[in-house]
């Protein structure tokens, strides 16, 4: 997080009364004199400090051969921070989400890494990127997080990947109270339903291979016993058929496990309406994170971008039957995710011009990509996350 700038001003005095010659203690403090020494500490939002005092310097000095003891005590300031738990907020105002997976620094920066991270709140696995490959099963590509197929996958779902290092940082994520997402589509992938049914049971399926299900265990990506917060839908091939029926599906099975929340998420790019995710099927998701970039009209830079969020906040808030989606204002958190990167300063100025408008539903940030977003690091050592965040709370 950005930090702002504590100053504690603590006073040493000295306890020798004669004053008629010059000496420099552990204080740098001349006799029977106090002093102010100023010392800047950064603040970290949301964190508590504590002070302790009376630290005791014993100095001993000589004057005329005759050694006299000096005692000082100093008030000072420690300032470990105690952080308080870290909940998780659905209905929050500042929450921050961000893409893992596809960009060049994935593999430098751990998806543990980046959830350790305090400006993180939600994290999204990309991609499952073709619903129906070899067997009639999905294919996902996480970047270099996951190994090949294993023997069981192979036979069965071989567009599938074994993911063990990253099954377990998922769980530390969980552990830490932040929500992990599997998105669903990105640029160029095979994500469209030729039927109701079909879209139900391929619900179902995911379900089964990243929820809570128990019929296909030993295709698990992650595991038996990993099951992830829920699913993402970034569908981008203007086809827009059997969505309802599949979020819709989605919301049936998050139903069946009472023992956790799910969540569902949308990404439509910012011009309305969008061309491949229907509204109605946005509309029984939990968080909409709008892509506000490489569309120019809208663009977060552009002179479009306050409109079109104004738009779609009311597209979201009106006739909604699961609450109403929290929107998001998606962004590139680097200059190599497209059109529409700015600074992290001009960014957060954007949101902030943004969030004068007062809608009732905005839930925060999300950016592509996080492992982008953190290595990118101002002059003045803030990350572009820290900027997000910043700009929201």
């Amino acid at each position: 997080m950005l930090a702002s700038t504590f100053s504690a001003a603590v006073a040493a005095t000295t306890s020798m009364s004669a004053a008629s010659y010059p000496y420099a203690n552990s204080t740098g403090l001349a006799p029977s004199s106090t002093s102010s020494l100023a010392t800047s500490y950064p603040i970290v939002a949301g964190k508590t400090y504590t002070a302790s005092y009376n630290t005791e310097v014993t100095t001993t000095i000589t004057v005329s051969g005759t050694a006299e003891v000096v005692t000082s005590t100093i008030a000072t300031y420690s300032l470990a921070p105690t952080a308080p738990a870290y909940e998780f907020r659905a209905d929050a105002e500042d929450n921050l989400a961000v893409y893992y997976g596809h960009t060049p620094n994935t593999e430098a920066q751990g998806l543990i890494a980046l959830c350790e991270q305090a400006d993180v709140d939600i994290v999204i696995l990309s991609f499952l990127n073709d619903f129906f490959s070899a067997e009639g099963q999905p294919t996902i590509n996480l970047g270099p997080a996951c190994y090949p197929a294993n023997a069981a996958q192979q036979e069965a779902a071989p567009g599938l990947l074994d993911c063990p290092k990253l099954a377990t940082q998922i769980t530390g994520c969980q552990t830490l109270g932040k929500k992990v997402l599997l998105s669903l589509g990105g640029y160029l992938a095979n994500t469209s339903f030729v039927s109701d049914n079909q879209a139900i049971k391929f619900a179902e399926t995911l379900w089964d291979l990243f929820g809570a299900g128990r019929d296909s265990l030993d295709l698990r990506p992650f595991g038996p016993d990993v099951v992830i917060d829920g699913f993402d839908i970034d569908n981008e091939n203007h086809n827009t058929t059997h969505y309802n029926a599949f979020a819709t599906e989605l919301r049936k099975q998050f139903a069946k496990d009472t023992s956790k929340e799910y969540y569902l998420s949308a990404a439509p790019q910012c011009p309305i309406p969008d061309e491949s995710i229907p509204l109605a099927a946005m509309k029984e998701a939990d968080f909409v994170w709008v892509q506000f970039y490489n569309n120019p009209i809208c663009n977060v830079n552009s002179t479009g971008f306050k409109d079109s969020f104004e738009a779609w906040s009311k597209q979201l808030s009106n006739g909604t039957r699961h609450g109403k989606p929290r929107l998001y204002i998606g962004a590139p958190g680097f200059a190599g995710a497209g059109s529409g990167y700015v600074n992290g300063s001009e960014f957060a100025n954007h949101v902030k011009e943004a969030k004068k408008l007062n809608v009732k539903n905005l839930g925060g940030v999300m950016l592509w990509d996080g492992s982008e977003g953190m290595a990118n690091v101002d002059e003045y050592g803030a990350s572009y996350l820290d900027y997000a965040k910043a700009a929201v709370q």
